[in-house]
């Protein structure tokens, strides 16, 4: 009879080592960039300032014990305030290492188990400015206009910001929470997605 596999090797903490490790260059990198953070769960992550974002995220792509080479994803969540409070917008970067793919740490039990590094930067709603990323990875470009279409992040400092899947005239961004579909567009009727 064959031997059972061997169970891999549980961790003494529930916290994601691959955010763990991000959480302690920028700590030790970028300190004052630090705002927030949530090691355990199934979605652990690091909140940044918008300021010096690019520096920031070129040292976790650069620094020997992240090497976060590849932006995966950039995507944003709109959160309108109440009352007086106009919101916030959350930009959500998901970076991975494909020069750690190797690591250990990559392969420890953790209720995440996935290599993602979560970065939120989060910016007023009404003034959704984030510098761009797209000097550290050229990749972020469409996620970057994809952002700025569906949710009206402005990235600011890169070329070229503009719509990528709706006319450039399309009204507003329609993964805002206050965002109504329009009766028609140029005399065309359209068809709200709750009606169909």
């Amino acid at each position: 009879m064959a031997d059972a596999p061997e169970e891999p090797e549980t961790p003494a903490s529930n916290a994601d080592p691959v955010t763990e490790r991000a959480l302690g260059v920028l700590e030790t990198e970028h300190a004052d960039s630090v705002v927030a953070s949530e090691m355990t769960g199934a979605h652990p992550w690091i909140q940044v300032k918008a300021e010096g974002l690019a520096d920031l995220m070129r040292t976790l792509r650069d620094h020997d014990d992240t090497q976060l080479d590849c932006c995966h994803l950039i995507t944003g969540v709109d959160y309108p305030g109440k009352g007086k409070d106009v919101g916030e917008i959350e930009v959500l970067y998901h970076l991975c290492s494909y020069a750690k793919r190797e690591d250990a740490a990559y392969f420890k039990r953790a209720e995440k188990n996935d290599p993602w590094v979560a970065i939120k930067v989060r910016v007023p709603r009404d003034a959704p400015n984030v510098p761009t990323v797209m000097e550290v990875w050229t990749g972020a470009d469409w996620h970057e206009r994809e952002t700025y279409d569906l949710v009206g992040v402005r990235f600011t400092g890169r070329p070229d910001l503009r719509r990528i899947l709706l006319p450039e005239d399309w009204p507003g961004h329609p993964l805002r929470k206050d965002w109504e579909t329009p009766a028609s567009y140029h005399g065309i009727p359209i068809i709200a997605p709750e009606d169909l």
